[in-house]
């Protein structure tokens, strides 16, 4: 093989050892933003999931703290805020457990009932909203209870999707489960009362519009030559 030919055949042999192969980079592409995706879909579920583990933030007029009883008492335009979760009400009181639990129950005044809100999860956009003449919340459970004029609506956005009424409700935010009772204690009894539930119809969500076909430009008019 003369001199000429082998480096032909060299330069020929590197560039193909080192040519890029197209398939092998779509693949790890693909791969990399499932994981991507997969990634940001896990922190939003434990975002949402977390509001046991935020702090607990209350802005109130008035607040008392009796140290051997573990009770503090929030009163006058009670805002209490815990990651999504959103409570206010006329007056508050924790109470707080051995082991650092805290319950608190929220009482209505001044005309205007307690009102919740808080995000639900398995889905960017849903909420359920609350209100009744009191709450209780368990901050170790992340369960709520909603007793007389209790009302407990699932939001989709704006949109309503379900909404529930009775004289007590339980919601557990962790399971997304709710139960409506005709009694104070959780318990249904016959002739002791009726509860309501309101199922709204699914809205179809708005299709995207298709893209117009591309329009072939004009052609350009021929020159005349003389």
């Amino acid at each position: 093989m003369t001199p000429s030919k082998w480096k032909s055949t060299k330069m020929y042999t590197a560039s193909f050892l080192h040519a890029p192969n197209k398939s092998a980079n779509n693949m790890i592409k693909h791969l990399f933003l499932i994981l991507l995706f997969a990634t940001l879909g896990s922190n939003v579920a434990l975002a949402e999931k977390a509001d046991s583990q935020q702090p607990l933030r209350i802005q109130s007029d008035s607040q008392t703290y009796d140290g051997s009883k573990k009770v503090t008492v929030y009163t006058g335009a009670v805002h209490m805020v815990k990651g999504t979760l959103t409570i206010n009400a006329a007056r508050l009181e924790i109470v707080e457990d051995a082991n650092g639990g805290k319950i608190g129950t929220l009482y209505s005044g001044n005309g205007k009932l307690v009102n919740y809100r808080q995000k639900r999860d398995g889905g960017p956009d849903l909420w359920a909203e609350g209100e009744a003449d009191k709450v209780v919340y368990d901050d170790t459970l992340e369960l709520i209870k909603l007793f007389n004029q209790a009302k407990l609506v699932l939001l989709d956005g704006k949109e309503r999707t379900h909404e529930s009424s009775g004289i007590y409700i339980s919601y557990d935010s962790r399971t997304d489960f709710m139960s409506v009772n005709n009694t104070l204690e959780g318990k249904s009894l016959p002739g002791a009362g009726f509860t309501n539930a309101v199922i709204y119809p699914t809205k179809d969500k708005p299709k995207a519009a298709p893209a117009k076909p591309n329009t072939p430009a004009p052609a350009a008019p021929e020159s005349k030559h003389e």
